[in-house]
């Protein structure tokens, strides 16, 4: 199984920012190497999103450790 790039869609240019959970949860902004955009978050609006952002990070982290340990 081919694993997908996380990231998303640049509202301004239409290009691929490469970006994942721990980034959205860790960096102030992102940025957009293609056209330079800078999309913050406004992380009190979004504080339900986070916390369940930051729940799947977590999970995500387990699951890695347990598979870590059978390989």
């Amino acid at each position: 199984m081919a694993q997908q790039t996380p990231g998303m869609k640049c509202p301004q240019c239409g290009m691929f920012i490469p970006t994942t959970i721990n980034d959205i949860l860790t960096q102030p902004a992102l940025i957009c190497p293609y056209c330079g955009l800078c999309l913050t978050i406004n992380r009190e609006e979004s504080r339900r999103a986070m916390e369940i952002l930051k729940d799947v990070n977590e999970a995500q982290q387990n699951l890695n450790e347990t598979a870590n340990r059978y390989k």
